[in-house]
């Protein structure tokens, strides 16, 4: 079967509420482009969700994001990750990784 795979561009808007989180910086932030694979002759395809890695040397959180929705969701899509449980979570981790 033949499918075809085209590459979606990261949502800048997304990119730009996860910078303005305070001293977000000091982590690792890794953006992942996310596909749409269609399956040619058929009517079945897949989207594949944009990823957000946020990590240090002890921690790491990956969000996900869909094109056509703003909201970010935890990896396995039973939360949603709002901007402001985001920041607590940024925080927790810079807080963790100083006691080490």
């Amino acid at each position: 079967m033949n499918m075809s795979i085209e590459i979606l561009e990261f949502p800048l808007c997304v990119k730009n509420k996860i910078l303005r989180i305070k001293n977000i910086t000091k982590l690792n932030i890794e953006y992942i482009t996310g596909k749409n694979i269609i399956f040619n002759n058929s009517n079945f395809g897949l989207k594949e969700p944009h990823k957000i890695i946020i990590s240090n040397d002890k921690k790491r959180i990956v969000l996900l994001c869909y094109d056509d929705d703003t909201n970010l969701y935890n990896e396995n899509l039973s939360e949603i990750i709002t901007i402001s449980k985001l920041t607590d979570i940024v925080k927790e981790i810079l807080e963790n990784n100083k006691n080490f």
